[in-house]
């Protein structure tokens, strides 16, 4: 052949060979390379001297797994791998991606696939709780187990572990390794997850008694905590939670909710807080035979029950709260619950006692009185409530020790503050009255008891006046009703002074206050009364008002007279006291509201009967001394007289005769026209009539 083609068949050989060597050595980069031939490419001279050309294909990969190659025997594994399953050379390298060498596409193709199935990262995403300490630390712990284990001849897989951060925290797992291995960590980490985390689940509780009981309930129910912590709570309602491994917490929550279903609970509640203290105290021995002998378990609580007391400690109607004594019983067979709550309630009722106090035994408390009696009531351990077969009434129970203390107390205090009450009660009477309005539409004054109870605001029962009927009372309407018939009367409060009894008909004055002029209601029926007397003489006359005169003075010393003719008449008729007319002028009013009747203006209009003050019984007779004034009205006067004992009178007359010769000083207290019917009377003592009313007409 010729020389030239010769030289230039060497050094393609030449530049082949350099390539191969080239090939299998080792390179100093971050790329894994796979190489092959194609067309294009030069390749190793064939025996008919064509030329072959080189492949080279990059794989991208993640970094920890490029990482993972390098620290691995993965390179020699996969270069045996090519050589076993390959009939041309296929060569990997790694740099910073996986390079892939070959002569042939298809070679690559199949070494890429074999690459990629046989190496794989995975991210496992841990959410709650799981992501942060303590689980990220056992989470750690079982891979690094885990990961020995697999690793135990060569480095097989790794992992890392990336923190989450925020509110809501998301750590990561990244697992880098072979494919196969790579899984069994998941599964490791998957299991772990599914059964190992850490986790609590809480399951209500039926009674708040079996929170402190709960242990023993366990042990009732033969349930062992090895495995999960349980931990029963009132807050924030009954229940327990359990806590521990997810898979244990299940199984626990499973296990005790079945056995809670299969137990018998039954509650017994007894007024008072009184059972609960006697058996955590005295009778805790015998609640503790009543356990062991029925085989079952009692929890004792005090319970509060908001409720409303019409409370005769009180007098007024209180909301307060009924302390009660609550047991729970828990058992695992019916009968053996009902027998335990059986003994309970007898051991309770034969260490306990029922006393009643009615409202006359508890009516003269005083206020400490009260406080003290409520005071002994709850440190006693007692239950009370109102006796529905005694108005006012209270029904105490409890232990007999307390009872009898209450009793006692009752029977040392009450008869001292009813006697103190029945003193009150006259200490008051002569200085306030308090009066109701009759059906004779009269004012009628009140007993000394309710007296006393409206002075001092005691009307929650009500009160009874002197007919002996109940009234309830409103203070601010000054009205009482009558329950049943709906009957309803003013109510009036008069204060006396010191040396004067104010009349039952009056209004109230002050203290500074001599004279108080009282225009009457048309409506009312005192003025009927007045107005009706009048007209029924003097028809022809038309009343324009009328006023009651309220003359402190006048009316102490009229009282003070009628007194003293009372007592010299006892025996005789005594003080004879007359509703009587006194007409008079426009010009005497005043002084006669003022000063009363003054007998030395007799004579003015007539002595015929004698030298005293005139009054007549028709008012008729009076018009005829009723000066009419510049607007044609009238004026005339409505009198209290004291009459008492009379005479007729003659024209010489300054005084009433003696009414026995034998006793000079013993006279008749007033004189007449006549014996028969006499419609004319007079008297000689200033104080011995009253100015009652004054009718003005025309």
């Amino acid at each position: 052949s010729d020389p030239h083609q010769r030289e230039e068949q060497f050094k393609l050989v030449i530049n082949d060979f350099t390539k191969m060597k080239r090939l299998l050595q080792p390179r100093k980069t971050d790329a894994v390379i796979l190489r092959g031939h194609e067309e294009g490419r030069i390749r190793p001279s064939k025996p008919d001297g064509l030329s072959t050309k080189e492949l080279e294909r990059r794989v991208k990969l993640p970094q920890d797994l490029i990482t993972f190659i390098r620290s691995s025997n993965a390179i020699c594994k996969f270069q045996r791998l090519f050589q076993q399953r390959f009939s041309n050379p296929v060569f990997i390298e790694v740099g910073l991606d996986l390079t892939l060498f070959s002569m042939y596409s298809h070679d690559l193709d199949e070494a890429q696939a074999a690459v990629v199935e046989d190496l794989s990262v995975e991210i496992e995403k841990l959410q709650g709780a799981v992501a942060v300490p303590p689980d990220t630390d056992r989470i750690k712990e079982t891979l690094i187990i885990a990961k020995k284990d697999l690793n135990r001849y060569e480095l097989m897989v790794d992992f890392s572990f990336i923190p989450g951060q925020g509110a809501t925290p998301v750590a990561k797992v990244r697992l880098v390794g072979y494919t196969e291995y790579v899984k069994k960590l998941r599964d490791v980490l998957q299991d772990y997850l599914l059964n190992q985390v850490t986790t609590k689940e809480v399951m209500n509780l039926q009674h708040p008694e079996m929170v402190d009981c709960f242990d023993k309930i366990l042990e009732l129910l033969r349930i062992k905590q090895t495995k999960v912590t349980l931990k029963a709570s009132l807050f924030p309602n009954p229940c327990v939670a359990i806590a521990g491994p997810r898979c244990h917490v299940q199984e626990a929550h499973k296990a005790l909710r079945s056995g809670l279903a299969s137990l018998t609970l039954e509650k017994l509640i007894l007024d008072g807080p009184g059972a609960v203290r006697y058996f955590q105290a005295d009778g805790k021995m015998s609640k503790e035979l009543v356990e062991s002998s029925c085989q079952v378990l009692i929890k004792e609580r005090q319970v509060s029950i908001p409720r409303r007391l019409y409370s005769a400690v009180s007098l007024l109607l209180t909301t307060t709260t009924s302390h009660k004594s609550s047991f729970l019983f828990v058992g695992l067979q019916r009968k053996n619950v009902d027998e335990a709550i059986t003994k309970i309630r007898d051991l309770y009722q034969a260490h306990s006692s029922t006393k009643t106090f009615t409202h006359h035994d508890l009516a003269d408390l005083t206020q400490d009185d009260r406080k003290s009696l409520m005071n002994l009531v709850e440190t006693q351990g007692l239950y009370v409530q109102e006796d529905p077969f005694s108005q006012g009434g209270l029904t105490v129970s409890g232990l007999k020790a307390g009872v009898n203390q209450v009793e006692q107390m009752l029977r040392t205090v009450t008869p001292l503050r009813r006697e103190m009450r029945v003193k009150d009660e006259e200490t008051l009477y002569p200085n306030v009255a308090w009066c109701i309005l009759g059906q004779n539409d009269s004012w009628e004054r009140l007993p000394k008891t309710a007296n006393y109870n409206l002075e001092n605001q005691n009307i929650t029962k009500g009160i009874v006046d002197a007919q002996g009927l109940t009234w309830s009372v409103n203070l601010l309407q000054m009205e009482a009703k009558r329950n049943l018939s709906r009957q309803t009367a003013k109510l009036k409060r008069l204060e006396n002074l010191p040396d004067f009894t104010f009349p039952l008909y009056w209004d109230n004055m002050s203290k500074n206050e001599d004279l108080k002029e009282v225009l009457l209601d048309p409506s009312s029926a005192e003025y009927r009364t007045v107005q009706q007397k009048f007209i029924s003489t003097a028809q022809n006359k038309i009343i324009v008002k009328i006023e009651r005169l309220q003359n402190v003075h006048l009316r102490r010393a009229y009282e003070i007279e009628k007194k003293h003719i009372s007592e010299k008449n006892k025996n005789d008729g005594g003080a004879g006291e007359s509703l009587l007319y006194h007409g008079t002028s426009q010009e005497n009013l005043d002084s006669i509201k003022t000063k009363g009747f003054n007998r030395s203006f007799s004579g003015k209009h007539a002595t015929v009967y004698g030298h005293g003050t005139y009054f007549a019984v028709n008012a008729s007779y009076s018009v005829n001394y009723s000066n009419p004034a510049a607007d044609g009205t009238q004026t005339m006067f409505v009198a209290r007289v004291l009459t008492g004992r009379y005479t007729p009178g003659r024209s010489d007359m300054r005084v009433p005769p003696p009414r026995n010769s034998q006793q000079p000083y013993d006279r008749y207290d007033s004189l007449v026209d006549r014996m028969d019917n006499p419609a004319i009377f007079i008297v000689f003592h200033d104080s011995q009539a009253y100015p009652d009313y004054l009718i003005t007409f025309h």
